[in-house]
C-alpha cells in the first residue's frame, strides 16, 4: 500500500520533471544558416581580412559561428556557371539570408531567389544591375552597401606621384556592372588633365595574357586596375606583371598596395563587411531588406607602398605621405 507521504513524494517529483522537461512537440531553437556567396577563390587577398571582419562583427553583435548562428561559406573560384550554380544551391537549402560580396554575387544570388534576404557588399552600380529600384528604396528582397565613384580623386592622386602622367592603362572588366560608370568617370578626369587612356578588359581568367600585352604595347606612364573578384583572384600576377614592366600600379583597395602595388585610394572594403553583419543582424531580428536603406561607404584609405616606390625609382611627396592613411615601408 503507497503511504500519504510516498504519494506527496512521487507528486512532486513528477511536478519537477514536468517543469524542467519541455513540453510534447517543442522544438529547439532554430540556429540561423546565413549563406556567404563569394565569386572569388578562399586565396584572395581581400576575401581573408574581409571574412574576419565580417566574423567579428558578428560576435560582438552576439553570434558566434557554430552556436548562435551557421555561416556557410561557398567560393565560385571566378567562374560564372559555378557562381550560379552556388546561389540555387542555397535558394533552394533554405538559407536564412544570403551575403553576396560584388555584384556578380548579388546579381546570381537574385536570379536564384526573390524571397530570400540578398544583402550585397560593395556592390557596383546596383541599381543599373537591376538589384534595387533605389538606395533610400530598394525595394524586393536586397539590400547592403554599394561603392562610390572616385575616378577624379585616383587620378588626381596618381598626378602626384607620377608628375610627368600623360598616358594612363587601364585594366577592366566591362561585365561587372560596376565598372563602365567607373571608367567613364576615370576617364573624364584623365581628359581634363590631357591624360590618354588605354583600356584592357577581361571577362575571362584566359583573357589576361593579352590585356598584359595592350599594356605593354601602349608604353603607358601608370596603370589603374580596377579590382573586383575577377581581377581580384589574379591579383598576384598583376602586381607581378606591372612590378617587371616597371609600371607605376595604382588601384581602389589597400589590400593590393599592401601585397606590392604602389599605392590606392577608396573605400576601406573591410568596413562594407561590418556594415554587412549588421544588415544580417537587423534581417535576423525580423527587419526586411526592402525597409533597409542602402548605405555607401562610411570609410576611406590611402595606402602608399614606399618599398614598391624605391624600386621604381619614384619619390613619393611629403605632401602626399602625410596625408596617407597607411605607408608600408
Amino acid at each position: 500500500m503507497t503511504t500519504r507521504r510516498e504519494l506527496l513524494h512521487a507528486l512532486g517529483t513528477g511536478g519537477l520533471l514536468a517543469t524542467t522537461w519541455p513540453a510534447r512537440g517543442q522544438q529547439p531553437a532554430k540556429i540561423p544558416r546565413v549563406g556567404v556567396l563569394w565569386f572569388a577563390n578562399s586565396a584572395d587577398l581581400a576575401a581573408g581580412r574581409n571574412n574576419a571582419r565580417f566574423r567579428q562583427r558578428l560576435a560582438e553583435l552576439g553570434y558566434v559561428d557554430g552556436k548562435t548562428i551557421v555561416l556557410d561559406m561557398r567560393y565560385a573560384d571566378g567562374d560564372t556557371q559555378r557562381l550560379n550554380e552556388l546561389a540555387r544551391e542555397f535558394a533552394t537549402s533554405g538559407v536564412d539570408v544570403i551575403v553576396s560580396p560584388a555584384v556578380a554575387a548579388s546579381v546570381a544570388a537574385r536570379q536564384a531567389t526573390r524571397t530570400i534576404p540578398i544583402i550585397m557588399v560593395n556592390a557596383g552600380n546596383p541599381i543599373g544591375a537591376g538589384l534595387i529600384a533605389s538606395l533610400a528604396r530598394p525595394g524586393g528582397n536586397v539590400t547592403g552597401t554599394s561603392n562610390l565613384l572616385m575616378g577624379g580623386k585616383q587620378v588626381q592622386l596618381l598626378r602626384e606621384v607620377v608628375p610627368r602622367l600623360t598616358k594612363l592603362a587601364v585594366l577592366v572588366n566591362p561585365t561587372n556592372a560596376g565598372h563602365p560608370p567607373a571608367l567613364a568617370e576615370l576617364a573624364d578626369a584623365a581628359r581634363s588633365f590631357s591624360i590618354g587612356v588605354v583600356v584592357a578588359e577581361v571577362t575571362r581568367l584566359d583573357d589576361f595574357p593579352n590585356a598584359f600585352a595592350v599594356i605593354r604595347s601602349a608604353r603607358a606612364d601608370a596603370l589603374f586596375v580596377m579590382f573586383d573578384p575577377l581581377i581580384g583572384g589574379k591579383a598576384p600576377q598583376v602586381i607581378e606583371f606591372a612590378a617587371n614592366i616597371r609600371l607605376p600600379m595604382a588601384s581602389d583597395g589597400g589590400n593590393v598596395t599592401r601585397a606590392g602595388a604602389l599605392m590606392s585610394y577608396g573605400a576601406d572594403f573591410s568596413d562594407h563587411y561590418v556594415m554587412a553583419a549588421e544588415y544580417v543582424d537587423k534581417i535576423l531580428k525580423g527587419a526586411k531588406p526592402a525597409d533597409l536603406p542602402v548605405q555607401q561607404p562610411r570609410k576611406f584609405e590611402l595606402v602608399i607602398n614606399l618599398k614598391t616606390a624605391k624600386a621604381l625609382g619614384l619619390t613619393i611627396p611629403q605632401s602626399l605621405l602625410v596625408r596617407a592613411d597607411e605607408v608600408i615601408q
